[in-house]
């Protein structure tokens, strides 16, 4: 059971067993400080329209609802998630992929899709928690807290830590700007200064993040600003 007292960003938890998508349910409930979990979700979804797998009462399938969308929320949202996680896992570092997956080990643990409407911004979160087995297609790419800890996590307390962080990084951004969440994310990243290609193929070579949140890359000797789109390294 999720405790709410003294959180700021949590005003209503509706839990659900099963439901299409955290994000989707979210939006169309339209009010701030909304936190949606599920045990189940049916029709998941990532990046770009890519499912998320989530297979049922194994992992974290959540959102927040945040007022005043601003793209830099995915950010903040990765910083705060990325440093939970660390946390959890007793001397483990997860690191950010731009944007915002969150790896541990160079496998992916976490996957954040941000997407606003009319006024709301949902923040969405899958935290591959107790799952142990995926499909053939992402077995060699994703792994759990359960397989890199050896041992079972309890879901309420991962989503509690979770909140706790959520609660102090956003706190932070509202009190100090961009800045340390810049700072964070560029320590923690997995790619500044590496070479890199872009979405379309083309090779770049990473120089930092701006203070709008773009990805900031070096393409032909000129700088070039990535808004969206994942980066793979080269």
């Amino acid at each position: 059971m999720i405790d709410l007292a003294g959180l700021k960003l949590v005003k209503e938890h509706i839990e659900l067993d099963a439901v299409d998508s955290t994000n989707r349910y979210a939006l169309d409930a339209a009010r701030p400080g909304l936190l949606i979990t599920a045990r189940e979700q049916i029709a998941g979804r990532g990046r770009q329209g890519r499912t998320w797998f989530s297979p049922p009462g194994e992992n974290i399938y959540m959102t927040l609802t945040l007022q005043n969308p601003d793209p830099r929320f995915c950010l903040v949202t990765g910083v705060a998630v990325r440093a939970v996680l660390t946390g959890l896992l007793g001397g483990v570092e997860a690191r950010i992929k731009w944007p915002n997956d969150i790896l541990i080990l160079g496998r992916k643990v976490c996957g954040i899709l941000c997407e606003a409407r009319g006024g709301i911004a949902a923040l969405g979160i899958g935290v591959n928690v107790n799952q142990t087995e995926w499909p053939d297609e992402l077995k060699h790419s994703a792994t759990s807290l359960k397989i890199i800890t050896g041992r079972k996590l309890a879901l309420d307390e991962v989503l509690q830590a979770l909140l706790h962080g959520l609660d102090y990084w956003f706190a932070l951004y509202q009190s100090q700007g961009f800045p340390p969440v810049r700072a964070a994310f560029l320590e923690h990243g997995l790619y500044q200064g590496s070479q890199v290609l872009l979405q379309d193929g083309t090779p770049g070579v990473i120089l930092g993040l701006s203070q709008e949140g773009y990805l900031e890359v070096e393409v032909d000797g000129q700088r070039r600003s990535i808004v969206s789109g994942d980066v793979v390294a080269a």
